[in-house]
C-alpha cells in the first residue's frame, strides 16, 4: 500500500508538472503583447506573417481569455486532487470505492491537462484563429462526458457524475450565448467574452466550493445523489 501511494504521488506530479508548463505558455503568450501591444504587430508583419487581427488595442479580450484560462485550470488542477485523495489517498477508499482503475483515471487527466497546454499557446488573437480557443475551452468542458463513460462501470464514476453535469450544461449554455450574440452582433470577440464570464463565473464558484471542502459540487451532490450500486 506504501509503494502504491508513493507510485501515486509521483504520478500526480506529471499533472503540476504539466500545469506549470501550460501556465508558463500562457503567461509568454499574452503578457509580453500586453505590456506592448504594438510590437508584436510590427514584427509580425515585416515577417510577412498573416495576422487574423491587426488590432494592436486588444487588452480586454486577452485579459479575459487569461483569466479564464487560470480560472480552468487552477479549477480542474484542484479538483483533480479532490479526486485522487477521494478515490485513492483516503484511509477507506479502497472500502467506499473497491472498483476502481487508476491507469484509465491517470491517462484521462494526462490528456486532458494537454489540452491545456494546447490552450495556453491560443490565448493571444494575432498568432492563431480566433476561435480556436473557445473551442478549446467547449473541448475540456465536454471532455468529462468521455471520462465518465469509459469509467462508467467504476465506483470512482459516482465522484464524476455531478462535475461532468456541470461542465456539460456550462459547455452547452456557453455555447447557447456564443452563437446568439454573434448571430445578433456578427462579432466574434464579443460573442466569445460573453460565453467566457459564463465559463469565469462557474470557476470561481467550483474554486470557492473547493477552498470550502465542498468538491465536486458537493452541495447539489447532497441534494441529489448519484452512486452506482
Amino acid at each position: 500500500m506504501t509503494e502504491q501511494k508513493a507510485v501515486h504521488k509521483h504520478a500526480f506530479w506529471l499533472y503540476g508538472v504539466l500545469v506549470g508548463l501550460a501556465i508558463k505558455s500562457a503567461l509568454e503568450t499574452s503578457v509580453p503583447h500586453l505590456i506592448n501591444p504594438t510590437r508584436l504587430i510590427r514584427e509580425l508583419l515585416r515577417a510577412g506573417e498573416h495576422v487574423p487581427f491587426q488590432h494592436t488595442q486588444l487588452s480586454y479580450p486577452e485579459v479575459v481569455r487569461l483569466g479564464v484560462f487560470l480560472a480552468l485550470i487552477i479549477r480542474f488542477y484542484f479538483g483533480s486532487a479532490f479526486f485522487y485523495g477521494e478515490a485513492y489517498e483516503i484511509d477507506t477508499a479502497d472500502e467506499e470505492y473497491p472498483k476502481k482503475n487508476y491507469g484509465l483515471d491517470f491517462v484521462f487527466g494526462f490528456l486532458h491537462f494537454s489540452i491545456f497546454f494546447v490552450l495556453a499557446l491560443t490565448i493571444d488573437f494575432h498568432t492563431s484563429p480566433v476561435y480556436w480557443f473557445p473551442v478549446l475551452i467547449g473541448i475540456i468542458l465536454v471532455y468529462d462526458l468521455f471520462w465518465y463513460a469509459f469509467s462508467f462501470t467504476q465506483d470512482t464514476s459516482s465522484l464524476i457524475f455531478w462535475w461532468m453535469v456541470i461542465n456539460l450544461l456550462t459547455a452547452f449554455l456557453g455555447a447557447l450565448v456564443y452563437i446568439g450574440i454573434l448571430s445578433w452582433t456578427s462579432n466574434l470577440l464579443k460573442a466569445e467574452l460573453w460565453a467566457l464570464w459564463l465559463v469565469a463565473i462557474v470557476s470561481i464558484v467550483d474554486i470557492g466550493l473547493m477552498m470550502m471542502k465542498k468538491p465536486f459540487f458537493e452541495p447539489i451532490t447532497n441534494l441529489a445523489p448519484h452512486r452506482r450500486s
